[in-house]
C-alpha cells in the first residue's frame, strides 16, 4: 500500500490506535512510536532518532509518522505544558 501525502496523519493515527496502542504498557509512557504508514511496521524508543534509524535500517523506503505514547502530539512548541499555565 502506498499512502497519499494528505492521508499520512489519518493512516498513521489509525495504525497507532488499532495495532500498536493495545500492545503498550505503562512502561511505554512518553516513548515515541515511529510508524511506516505504507507497511505498518514500527519502532518504539525514548529517543526519536534511534527509533527512526532502526526503522529505516529495515525499511529504507519508509514513509513515517510519529506518535508519543500518552500524548496528543509527538512534540509541543513553547515552554509550558497546558497543565502548567496559570
Amino acid at each position: 500500500m502506498t499512502v497519499n501525502t494528505a492521508d499520512v496523519a489519518t493512516v498513521g493515527r489509525a495504525i497507532y490506535h488499532e495495532k500498536i496502542l493495545p500492545t503498550l504498557g505503562p512502561e511505554d509512557g512518553n516513548k515515541l512510536v515511529v510508524i511506516d504508514v505504507n507497511s505498518g511496521e514500527y519502532e518504539i524508543d525514548v529517543d526519536d532518532m534511534a527509533a527512526v534509524t532502526r526503522l529505516l535500517e529495515r525499511r529504507p523506503d519508509a514513509y513515517t509518522w510519529l506518535e508519543r505514547v500518552g500524548h496528543p502530539a509527538a512534540y509541543h512548541m513553547g515552554s509550558l505544558l497546558p497543565s502548567q499555565l496559570p
